[in-house]
């Protein structure tokens, strides 16, 4: 490969020239190894062009597109180093610096705190070297055929240095949990990077080494009472919300729970109104979630707008494809639905993902052998009506081994990963945090990030610290948090929560009544007849156009989703589907809305790589 970089040599032992201290945006970033030609784009008219080199590799940086807010990205140079910081760092108001202390061993990599990858390379070695965050809410990802390889943010290009070979054990972890397990993707030479891991490459992008950064630990305070602890987690997320809201136009999410709600609560009333815009969604004009959210937004006076969720999917499926790049069921990037009107209004996103999980107990009260720590990971992780996929797509691919062994010894690696951990409770937590939280939900980020930047709340690492220092019983059925808006932020506790009907204010709003809620809606509506509306899909799939693109994506001759499942099972199951879509009748496929979105994710995905499949 050539050493040159437009008229810039590029010297082996020395930092890279030409590169800047700070770029206030880019779309995606890459480091090719025995790639010449430029890799794919995750969007069309933003082509990655070259901006640094060595004897073997290149950088390469995509631009802005106009549905792609991309990547705040600030490069920096420290001795031997030239590093690229992707994303934002929290309570940092020098991120240079910041950077520049872990690349000379000032400071542990764990210090770095905020939704980011640290890409950097060495030049006296002639390495690159990542590090992640401690949930890889950033993603980057690496491929490698043995002649190539490549790492950086855009899967699209990634692959490109991947074999054409799927992934059948993974693709049957995305089946049955929605996610990929591990570090696993859809092709066999492609992989994610963990979380909290520093990976060390070689000039040519060989993997050197990968050393964790952070481990998950559980050390209750029991000295401290549950009433303290609500206050010590007021003062901490008051200061976390602070540097979420310290800049620029600012998106509020709210729905009619819990997790928004709070980061509502903990906006100060100095933050000039103008810079904020709350906003919410249902599928129907009297969502009761829409209207739960009004209620919210107008206790504290937020500037507020509702939409009705119509059809959209399939004509945004090319935009959603390229954000979250398959790595979740399509229908549930619903935020493709309002992406215009975040980018109209903000600059950043308040993105309250996790804190139900934080701030709960995950069911689990006895002290499990590894043994029952995966059963109840298995149990909890499936998704109902993945047993379709599993049957009718998974078997017949993996040869000798049978679906479940495949799971379970996915999910049993990842169990050995975590380590030691005392209460049965926090095992599945932060197993489901290491898991289904950077695999899944973080990928309806990158739907976000279509439109405006996004700052997580629950992910700031001062947050995480807390809550493992937390007793199980104390969040437990949501009391904690309950407790912390009854007393920090009583209006918003007035306002009835969705998943029970009632204030917090009633009977202690504690989760359990959200069962009784649930059932209590569930057979009133079947007395009056009257469907409400509750899930994308039956919006995106139930229409006239919603049924004909959805045959069109799975039945149409020649789809490549036919050359993975017979076309003849998808034609059962769909036509199974369309006589009962929500899997209630005698004998039907349970949930087959569930099996159908995942058919439609996996051909979609095959559809916008299809360029890169038939090389």
């Amino acid at each position: 490969m050539s050493a040159l970089i437009g008229e810039t040599t590029i010297a082996p032992a020395a930092p890279l020239p030409g590169v800047g201290e700070a770029v206030r945006r880019l779309g995606d970033v890459l480091v090719t190894f025995g790639m010449d030609a430029a890799p794919p784009a995750r969007r069309p008219g933003a082509p990655f062009a070259p901006v640094a080199g060595g004897e073997a590799w290149r950088v390469w940086e995509a631009p802005l597109a106009a549905d792609w807010a991309g990547t705040p990205v600030t490069r920096v140079r420290e001795g031997r180093w030239t590093a690229w910081l992707l994303g934002e760092l929290y309570a940092t108001p020098r991120p240079d610096e910041a950077v520049r202390a872990v690349l000379a061993d000032r400071a542990a990599p764990d210090s770095l705190n905020g939704h980011y990858a640290l890409l950097a390379h060495d030049a006296a070695a002639d390495e690159w070297h990542v590090w992640t965050n401690r949930h890889a809410t950033f993603h980057v990802y690496y491929a490698g055929d043995g002649h190539r390889a490549a790492l950086g943010t855009c899967f699209r290009g990634v692959a490109a240095a991947a074999r054409r070979e799927l992934d059948w054990p993974a693709l049957t972890s995305f089946f049955a949990f929605g996610y990929f397990a591990g570090d696993r993707t859809f092709l066999a030479d492609a992989r994610i990077l963990r979380p909290a891991t520093h990976t060390r490459y070689d000039s040519r992008g060989r993997l050197l080494s990968e050393q964790r950064t952070w481990r998950w630990w559980h050390a209750p305070d029991m000295a401290r009472s549950a009433a303290t602890t609500v206050d010590a987690f007021a003062d901490r997320f008051q200061t976390v919300m602070d540097g979420v809201l310290a800049d620029g136009r600012v998106a509020v999410p709210i729905s009619g729970g819990l997790d928004s709600r709070s980061t509502v609560a903990a906006i100060g009333r100095d933050v000039p109104a103008d810079r904020l815009w709350a906003y919410s969604y249902g599928y129907q004009p009297d969502s009761v979630e829409t209207r739960l959210a009004a209620q919210v937004a107008a206790a504290r006076g937020l500037p507020f707008q509702s939409f009705t969720i119509g059809p959209y999917l399939f004509d945004s499926l090319p935009r959603i494809m390229a954000s979250i790049e398959g790595f979740q069921d399509v229908t549930q990037a619903r935020q493709a639905a309002v992406a215009d009107a975040i980018a109209r209004h903000s600059d950043t996103v308040i993105a309250a993902h996790w804190g139900d999980v934080y701030l709960d107990d995950m069911g689990v009260a006895h002290a499990p052998t590894p043994d029952d720590a995966l059963a109840t990971a298995l149990y909890k992780f499936r998704k109902p009506g993945s047993e379709w996929l599993l049957e009718n797509v998974s078997r017949a691919q993996l040869g000798r081994s049978a679906p479940q062994a495949v799971l379970r010894d996915l999910l049993a690696a990842e169990l050995e990963r975590l380590g030691p951990l005392d209460d049965p409770d926090f095992v599945i937590k932060a197993l489901k945090t290491e898991q289904w939280s950077a695999r899944w939900t973080t990928a309806s980020l990158r739907m976000f990030q279509s439109a405006a930047f996004p700052r997580l709340p629950f992910y700031d690492t001062r947050l995480t610290d807390f809550f493992c220092t937390v007793p199980t019983a104390y969040v437990a059925g949501r009391r904690l948090q309950i407790e912390y808006l009854k007393r920090h932020a009583p209006d918003l506790a007035r306002v009835p929560w969705q998943a029970t009907g009632r204030d917090l204010f009633s009977d202690g709003g504690f989760a359990p009544l959200a069962l009784a809620g649930r059932a209590a809606r569930k057979a009133e509506r079947r007395l009056t007849g009257r469907r409400v509306i509750e899930r994308n899909w039956e919006v995106q799939f139930l229409g006239n156009e919603g049924r004909a693109a959805l045959r069109d994506w799975l039945l149409r001759p020649g789809r490549r989703l036919h050359d993975a499942v017979p076309v003849a099972a998808v034609r059962d199951l769909l036509e199974a589907f369309e006589r009962d879509p929500w899997g209630t009748r005698r004998g039907a496929h349970p949930k087959p809305a569930y099996a159908v979105s995942l058919l439609l994710t996996l051909s979609a995905w095959l559809d916008s790589m299809a360029g890169e499949l038939d090389e």
